[in-house]
């Protein structure tokens, strides 16, 4: 599970970011890279910052469902050696207080993520250029041009940098300077810690166990074991506002102990997503500048799912960008008209999730999912 070699890209470093792009992307992650690889089919100047070392390694389950599958088709699909057993794993929803599985028909290739953001790097096409551990501070806008501040952090300090660009896209997550910026309402986050754990081959079945407990906190939303070949992921999803949350999370693994056969841990990591319980949380951007995946509230407020939602946002952000540069000198808002065209279908079915999530994730709603038949909860499982 260590961190893989980057496949080759073209990385700058900090000194070496020009004055002008045509494009800046902010956040190397799928929906930034996706963005990146669009825009750059229409320009020779296209920058990609992003604010950890790379490759980067971010905190997640690791699955890739069939509409993450399918942004990556043309891509030749996934590469074998990133690939971890069991293959592929189905959702199980799993009330412990009732001792109810119910396992669905929703299944998702089981990949290793660091490998898989270190693939989607070496896609990335020569004329873009990527700068690691770079942030963005600062931006703003005009009817021509973005002004963006850019700051790198080293052991001399901090150093800044202020570029020019046509347009920008902010694929950076949650915390969003650009987002910030554009005055948008900040989003509640969820706190979630992820324990890696020691496991015997075959010890687990091939279930992405979803787990609901009133044994577990008040705030306490959900849990999640996923095998990962010889570790196996123990998640806590923690509501917004949670203190104390480590300690909590330490209760929850007591008891699991007891009913699956975990061995020794490996390591934790805690991370933040987006709490999302508003269509008007889903923002395509303003002007120039345009939000794609968890930056835009582009993910499942009902199961957490954010990669095909990036893959998709960031694709459609770039085609976006690279049709209005391609249609000559249109005006400032002709690119996001465009993602706002696209991105239509994706919103109505992020709003219908919206809707559903206050009962689903009610006591009532959990218990109602005991009782309904499984091949129906597989069914609006595929739909939320």
């Amino acid at each position: 599970m260590g961190m893989p070699e980057s496949r080759e890209y073209r990385a700058i470093t900090f000194d070496a970011i020009r004055e002008y792009y045509d494009v800046v992307v902010v956040g190397a992650g799928p929906a930034g890279i996706m963005a990146a690889i669009e825009a750059a089919a229409a320009c020779d100047r296209v920058l990609l910052v992003e604010a950890s070392a790379l490759p980067r390694e971010k905190s997640c389950g690791g699955m890739l469902n069939v509409y993450s599958l399918r942004a990556l088709e043309r891509f030749g699909g996934v590469p074998e050696d990133m690939i971890l057993s069991p293959r592929w794993i189905s959702f199980r929803y799993y009330h412990m207080d009732r001792e109810v599985k119910k396992a669905t028909q929703v299944r998702f290739l089981n990949v290793d993520r660091a490998r898989f953001d270190a693939w989607l790097l070496g896609l990335l096409p020569a004329n873009v250029e990527v700068a690691a551990e770079v942030r963005l501070a600062d931006v703003s806008q005009g009817e021509q041009a973005v002004a963006a501040s850019l700051v790198a952090r080293g052991a001399g300090g901090s150093s800044t940098r202020s570029v020019s660009c046509r347009h920008l896209i902010a694929a950076d997550g949650p915390r969003a300077t650009a987002r910030e910026r554009l005055k948008l309402r900040p989003f509640d986050r969820y706190i979630s810690v992820q324990e890696y754990v020691r496991i015997e081959p075959g010890a687990l079945e091939p279930y992405f166990d979803c787990i609901y407990s009133r044994r577990f906190s008040r705030d306490y939303g959900i849990g999640y074991i996923i095998p990962k070949g010889e570790v196996a992921i123990i998640g806590s999803i923690f509501y917004p506002g949670t203190k104390d949350c480590g300690r909590k999370h330490e209760e929850v693994l007591s008891i699991l102990n007891d009913l699956y056969p975990f061995g020794e841990p490996v390591k934790r990591e805690t991370w933040i997503a987006a709490h999302l319980t508003r269509p008007s949380d889903l923002v395509a951007g303003a002007g120039r500048i345009l939000l794609a995946g968890e930056g835009g509230g582009f993910l499942s407020c009902t199961s957490g799912e954010g990669i095909s939602f990036a893959l998709n946002s960031g694709s459609m952000a770039g085609r976006a960008v690279a049709a209005s540069l391609s249609a000559g000198a249109p005006g400032p808002t002709d690119a996001l008209r465009r993602y706002e065209r696209a991105l239509s279908p994706l919103k109505r079915n992020l709003a219908f999730r919206m809707r559903m999530f206050p009962f689903m994730n009610s006591y009532a709603g959990k218990n109602l999912a005991c009782f309904i038949p499984t091949p129906i909860v597989s069914k609006l499982t595929e739909r939320v």
